[in-house]
């Protein structure tokens, strides 16, 4: 029986190859358009009026009517998208990969798990890219809401000041539904601008002479959640570009329960995800005698949307 050194040695170089595979960023589509679970294809949801945030003449004489107000509210459907990503993997390949669990390779590759975790990773970059796409238009946000940075205002400038432009748009935000935004999405150009940024450091010890944490800023600026879009996609001239661009989404993103029970009428958040339960789901893998391989599948059943336009702000060109 060959020894785990000779083993080594004799690596096949299709096995090994598959063990140099590419990461990917921090997915975050998720932290800001939240899942909201349904069983069926379409759903309809109830979206509220301002009637909460209006004062009435609520003062009620003995024996005279009292206030009533009707509420207003707009049924909307939510339907859902299917995609489906197969990966094959040629029977040699798993051949292979028996083989080299008979000689007790240490570092036994599952060829199997990395078809499925390829196939679920390719699913969740295109729903991030989705969501980064619609989260970063500004027609996906009320008059007022989108602020374009550019020149000495950009963040990554001198005289950049993220802390107020965050803080004013904060107000803004909250004079239009009635709560704070409690989440800030940052791409990684964002990200190091505004750690770096001469008005974020003045907030600092002056002892601190790196760049300011995420723990910092969510007290610098007043934010609860702040989230770093990391991901990447690969265009066809195979340069890596990244998912959020150069920008920022400062919004309120309401706290929804497993089975979306934790949601509450009068939540204004910004945009959620319906999604069919358990999806993304894997595929029961099949053997397709032309290709000689098995196809691994994976399918998910989604679609982000926008809830209330005014329930976040964006930034964009901040570095």
């Amino acid at each position: 029986m060959m020894t785990p050194e000779q083993i080594r040695l004799k690596q096949n170089p299709i096995l090994t190859s598959l063990l140099l595979g590419l990461g990917q960023g921090t997915f975050i589509a998720e932290r800001l358009f939240p899942r909201l679970p349904q069983v069926l294809s379409s759903v309809q949801l109830a979206q509220m009026g301002d009637e909460r945030l209006r004062r009435y003449n609520l003062r009620r004489a003995p024996g005279a009517a009292t206030k009533r107000v009707n509420i207003k509210y707009e049924g909307r459907t939510y339907t859902v998208d299917q995609y489906a990503v197969d990966v094959p993997i040629p029977r040699e390949l798993l051949r292979e990969a028996d083989e080299s669990r008979k000689l007790q390779v240490g570092n036994y590759l599952d060829i199997s798990r990395i078809a499925m975790v390829t196939a679920n990773e390719i699913l969740a970059l295109d729903y991030e890219a989705e969501v980064a796409q619609l989260a970063t238009n500004p027609d996906s946000y009320a008059s007022g809401h989108v602020l374009a940075l550019s020149g000495g205002t950009k963040w990554s400038a001198d005289t950049g000041t993220p802390v107020t432009d965050i803080r004013a748009a904060a107000d803004t935000i909250r004079k239009k539904i009635g709560k704070r935004p409690n989440h800030l999405a940052l791409s990684a150009d964002a990200l190091q601008a505004i750690t770096l940024n001469k008005e974020v450091k003045s907030y600092l010890s002056n002892t601190q002479t790196g760049p300011a944490t995420l723990e910092q800023l969510k007290t610098i600026l007043n934010v609860a959640e702040i989230v770093v879009g990391d991901a990447v996609w690969i265009d066809d001239s195979d340069t890596g570009r990244d998912v959020w661009g150069n920008n920022a989404v400062l919004a309120y993103v309401p706290r929804i329960g497993g089975n979306g029970a934790d949601i509450s009428l009068a939540e204004p958040g910004f945009g959620f995800t319906n999604v069919i339960e358990g999806h993304p789901f894997a595929e029961t893998p099949y053997y397709e005698n032309g290709s000689k391989s098995w196809i691994y599948g994976a399918t998910y059943e989604r679609r982000p949307n926008i809830a209330y336009n005014g329930a976040a702000f964006l930034f964009t060109n901040t570095k």
